[in-house]
């Protein structure tokens, strides 16, 4: 309901919004484009913008991909703000540590191969911890599926005026989550014939093997003026590039597995993001001492103050049922990954101790003599 998304933007973002919009929006000077290049790519002639973020239309063709999907309590948006957008939110670390915004998967794949890479036209500003204390990245897709493997580059996003940041195609590297998987060649220009997607995000990941953390990390408030977003070449482009459209929700959950589309209202229910958040205030209040029962009154209180003691008394009913539901749904679920669990040591310990067996007969160890006796 939109109503409810609006209020859930206040909540979230509604102390920040007057500080974000009162940074006067710096003036493109001549040369910007090329000094801010990361890389020092000394001749880039040729730009084609795939997004021009001062559109109000083409951020629709955009989505989140929070923290939330993998149980983490982060939040961001993208918003239209006058000649540009703004992509803001707050990043915590608890349970994961990113914030994105990405195209919508596209039906067709963008052709990118002609190009040298991509650039975003941006500004980080002066909003909560300093840019440095985050990891900004951008990442492109190659294959029509939403799965967490990606090409991905980290950049450094321009402070104090707009500029642009250029990024080849060979700064990018696979990656599973935040990690990168050993041994695969960077991105090919090639390989960007068959583009599905292009992501920005800041995270607490830098983009490395083992997927640490950045050193200094600082969690809170951030935000990021987007200009355009495209593609720069060193020779004109041999011809005009057009977008595919985007896949729809239904075409997309059409497309997952059927298992999980037959699980999906269950996870919705248990695993949601309402519920996610909701757990991660109460491990907040409980790691500050409050009990249950001042927890129940606090979030009674909350209620009542949105709209009155009888709908603060249907709405604490509700997710009693719901959580109640939720849990007794959950019952199997939560059997079923206890016994994949367990079998799965079981086997790891039968490996381990089948492999024991066979070094001591091997070196004709005690199993060996007492098999041969």
């Amino acid at each position: 309901p939109g109503s409810e998304k609006s209020s859930c933007d206040l909540m979230l973002f509604g102390p920040a919004i007057a500080l974000l919009h009162s940074v006067p929006r710096a003036p493109r000077t001549p040369g910007a484009a090329l000094t801010a290049s990361i890389l020092g790519l000394a001749d880039v002639s040729y730009r084609s913008v795939l997004y021009d973020f001062s559109q109000p239309d083409q951020l629709e063709e955009w989505e989140r991909i929070d923290d939330v999907i993998m149980g983490g309590v982060s939040s961001s948006r993208l918003v239209v703000d006058g000649s540009s957008a703004l992509f803001e939110g707050r990043l915590r670390s608890d349970g994961g540590g990113f914030c994105g915004q990405r195209m919508r998967l596209l039906a067709e794949p963008l052709d990118l191969s002609a190009a040298d890479g991509v650039f975003v036209d941006c500004e980080a500003l002066s909003v909560g911890a300093e840019p440095s204390k985050r990891v900004w990245k951008m990442a492109i897709r190659t294959k029509q599926d939403r799965g967490e493997v990606v090409y991905q580059a980290a950049f450094k996003p321009p402070t104090g005026g707009r500029a642009t940041v250029n990024l080849p195609f060979d700064a990018f590297r696979l990656v599973r989550g935040p990690r990168l998987v050993p041994g695969v060649p960077p991105l090919s220009a090639a390989q960007t014939n068959e583009t599905y997607q292009i992501s920005l995000v800041v995270s607490k990941f830098e983009v490395s093997e083992t997927g640490a953390a950045l050193p200094g990390f600082e969690e809170g408030l951030f935000a990021m003026r987007l200009h355009e977003l495209g593609t720069f070449s060193t020779r004109p482009p041999p011809f005009s590039r057009s977008m595919p459209r985007a896949l729809s929700e239904r075409e997309q959950a059409k497309a997952a597995p059927p298992l999980l589309r037959l699980l999906r209202p269950l996870l919705g229910l248990v695993f949601g993001e309402p519920t996610r958040r909701r757990r991660a205030a109460t491990r907040l209040l409980e790691a500050r001492g409050s009990s249950r029962l001042q927890r129940a009154r606090l979030g009674g209180a909350w209620r009542a103050a949105a709209g009155g003691p009888l709908v603060a008394a249907r709405k604490t009913a509700a997710l009693g049922l719901k959580d109640a539901g939720g849990f007794a749904l959950s019952l199997p679920v939560r059997l079923l990954f206890k016994l994949i669990v367990w079998s799965s040591k079981m086997v790891k310990t039968i490996i381990r101790a089948l492999t024991l067996l066979a070094e001591e007969r091997k070196e004709g160890g005690p199993a060996a003599n007492a098999a041969s006796a």
